[in-house]
């Protein structure tokens, strides 16, 4: 229903701009210059969806830290 395409909506924009970002980093020499920014993207989100569940949801301490552990491993493999 409407409500289910302007969640769509808004979460495609998210991830297109997030992606473009990546890409930008890419060809700026912050990244791998074959690191792929729709995989990056992908982790980031998934990175951002566990934060939370975990923290939100769960109210699991250490849900943040442990979110950006995550996210410097991201940065590990894909930075220049």
């Amino acid at each position: 229903g409407p409500v289910r395409d302007a969640l769509i909506a808004a979460v495609s924009a998210w991830m297109d701009a997030m992606t473009r970002a990546v890409a930008q980093a890419r060809q700026e020499g912050h990244l791998l210059a074959d690191a792929d920014e729709h995989q990056i993207a992908f982790e980031i989100h998934g990175l951002i969806l566990v934060l939370h569940y975990e923290a939100r949801f769960l109210r699991r301490s250490g849900a943040m830290e442990r979110a950006l552990q995550g996210f410097d491993n991201i940065l590990a493999r894909y930075c220049a």
